[in-house]
């Protein structure tokens, strides 16, 4: 196997970083589903503590109620805004259209589950690798063979 990987990185180099970045991109496919799961297993947990209400989703979710909570890990830095510098989203971006977090609920919600952030960090982080080492083997296959 490795003899094959060395071997396919000598004959094309551009495959090889392509491959890669397909390689990261199944990886991002597996973290999510095990992000759903977690999500559906934390489900009425997280719902209370950002909208008071254990019952506002239901289990399994549906695939937009998924997306729609796990943005909220990204909207993290608009709280940090809003708390640290008393910033607020609609005057920077014209427009409120995440959940709203108190301090207090922030904190709670990073204490208690610490995977809801670091599965959503871990899949933007890896995601962005597959998409560079994608262009790059692009850039690298067509304009410097």
């Amino acid at each position: 196997m490795i003899d094959f990987i060395v071997k396919l990185y000598k004959v094309d180099p551009s495959l090889f970083i392509g491959m890669i970045g397909l390689f990261l991109i199944v990886i991002t496919i597996i973290l999510y589903l095990i992000f759903y799961i977690y999500m559906n297993i934390n489900l009425k947990g997280i719902s209370k503590i950002v909208f008071n209400d254990e019952k506002k989703y239901r289990r399994p979710l549906e695939p937009f109620n998924f997306i729609a909570l796990i943005f909220l890990p990204t909207t993290f830095w608009r709280e940090i805004i809003n708390i640290k510098y008393n910033k607020s989203f609609k005057k920077l971006y014209g427009k409120e259209f995440y959940y709203k977090l108190n301090e207090s609920q922030l904190r709670r919600l990073l204490f208690e589950y610490k995977g809801y952030f670091v599965f959503q960090y871990m899949i933007f982080i890896i995601t962005t690798f597959a998409f560079i080492f994608m262009i790059f083997s692009y850039v690298v296959g067509n304009y410097f063979k």
